[in-house]
């Protein structure tokens, strides 16, 4: 029995998904300065774009290899998972992998101007998202 005036253990998660979320897009939203083109994805990548916030943190090996960790989060909750894909400049595929979720993919393409991805996501119930991401 829960005694008026506090909150349910469930209400409890729910915000604390809530408040994780809105800390991960605040930070994605953060930017210092543009920075200038690269020719590899290794490093922490992040964005804001279509009710989406994304934080990917990947590492590139000479073959072109990429593996790492998604964060996501939009309006139904804050997701953490795997990345594995390939990066052969200037295309980037790679899926993410989220415990008990449908694998999603994403594809994007570098810019020449600067370090950042133009990138589409699809799977579990997306459909070519965009959503593009700056390196941090």
């Amino acid at each position: 029995m829960v005694a008026a005036g506090h909150p349910t253990l469930i209400a409890l998660i729910i915000m604390r998904r809530f408040l994780t979320a809105l800390a991960l897009i605040a930070a994605a939203s953060c930017t210092d300065s543009t920075l200038g083109p690269v020719q590899t994805v290794d490093g922490v990548w992040s964005g804001v774009d279509n009710g989406y916030s994304i934080s990917l943190n990947m590492a590139q090996d000479a073959s072109g290899a990429v593996g790492g960790e998604v964060s996501l989060a939009n309006l139904t909750g804050f997701f953490e998972g795997t990345i594995t894909g390939t990066f052969v400049h200037p295309n980037l595929h790679v899926k993410f992998n989220f415990p008990g979720i449908q694998e999603i993919t994403y594809d994007g393409t570098m810019s020449t101007t600067e370090a950042k991805i133009f990138g589409k996501m699809n799977g579990a119930g997306i459909n070519n998202a965009e959503v593009d991401v700056r390196k941090k």
